[in-house]
């Protein structure tokens, strides 16, 4: 298993330890409810070098990349970021990639769930660097004031989906703005011999408002209250892109991509069922079958006790005809309604609310 570069660090802080793909990541610092209420309210920092990275040549990666993801890679502009997918052939979701147009470079940012996607992706790689880069997330309301501190004031001009380069002690790190949990939020990719060291003005940066380190299972948490797309959670359980509603980050004019033959014979079959969001009043398990009546109508994917919110969410795959909010459902065919589906995101952001206001 991959070790984090910063794990003594993490250590020091009381970090719970844990793998995603065969690479170390930390699931907590002992207090998950604190930790999100960060994310929601100031800011916090996450390692996300449980992540891969692969580094492009600009003309050869872009057709590569193109051939591979959902997403037009050779649209992608300079100094933009493109969220899209790599699907195995049978058409299921094996990784989420961030692609980035650095400079003469293209970087892929990749959370992945089989080791294969790694693999697929390398192949085609000038550079494998998951192991010599760090890439830290800074997420929340006032995560923005934190990155400003780091690089200044021209952070505030780096719009959503988009990268810079800056210096840092002579190394070169990547800032993306690139958030997934509704609130703002940042990640720095940057080479390990100034990680620890970067880490250490994030942080004092993080004081000054009132922020905190955190781990990924308060992220979890957070993408699924803000609507963003977990491939380690729904992503395992559903697969299809076009039942977990990704289609946004695929462009079904090209001539292919992997796994599309079996996304588009399902996207002309039509959907049978569709990624909903429900809220219940009991503990919800991944796995448990959902019921209108005496009739089985779903199944739910993704579960999460939402300290937020102080109820039970989650993400099911429900019959398309019915796969609306306000449907009551139940966990036992016949049984009283506890479950109800309902719009997303389940929470209104407090950065859609306060914006980048001293």
């Amino acid at each position: 298993m991959r070790e984090l570069t910063l794990r003594s660090r993490w250590a020091a802080r009381g970090a719970k330890f844990g793998s995603l793909c065969g690479a170390e990541c930390v699931e907590s610092f002992g207090d998950v409810a604190g930790e999100l209420f960060a994310i929601r309210n100031t800011a916090a920092l996450c390692d996300f070098s449980f992540s891969g990275v692969f580094e492009f040549d600009e003309a050869d990666g872009a057709e590569f990349l193109d051939s591979k993801l959902a997403a037009n890679i050779l649209k992608l502009r300079y100094g933009k970021v493109i969220d899209t997918f790599l699907a195995n052939r049978a058409g299921r979701i094996v990784a989420e990639v961030f692609v980035g147009n650095a400079d003469d470079k293209i970087v892929a940012v990749s959370e992945q769930i089989d080791g294969s996607a790694a693999l697929e992706l390398a192949a085609g790689a000038s550079a494998d660097l998951s192991g010599s880069r760090v890439l830290l997330s800074v997420d929340g309301p006032l995560a923005w004031k934190v990155v400003r501190e780091v690089f200044g004031s021209d952070i505030l001009n780096l719009s959503f989906l988009s990268m810079e380069k800056y210096d840092f002690e002579g190394a070169c790190v990547f800032l993306m703005r690139n958030g997934r949990t509704g609130e703002f939020g940042y990640q720095f990719l940057a080479p390990s011999e100034v990680a620890d060291s970067l880490c250490e003005k994030i942080e004092a940066a993080l004081g000054g408002v009132g922020g905190r380190v955190c781990g990924f299972g308060a992220h979890e948490i957070a993408r699924m209250e803000g609507n963003f797309f977990n491939v380690y959670k729904e992503g395992v359980r559903a697969g299809c892109p076009l039942e977990l509603g990704l289609q946004w980050m695929a462009d079904f004019e090209k001539e292919s991509f992997s796994g599309s033959e079996a996304i588009l014979s399902k996207r002309e079959s039509g959907l049978k069922r569709r990624l909903t969001g429900i809220m219940s009043s009991g503990k919800l398990e991944v796995g448990c079958a959902l019921f209108d009546g005496a009739r089985e109508v779903g199944v739910a994917v993704a579960v999460s006790e939402s300290p937020s919110l102080k109820t039970n969410i989650g993400l099911a795959l429900i019959d398309a005809q019915i796969a609306m909010p306000g449907v009551g459902l139940s966990p036992l065919p016949g049984a009283p309604v506890s479950v109800s589906t309902v719009s997303r995101p389940f929470i209104v952001a407090e950065s859609l609310k306060r914006g980048m206001e001293d």
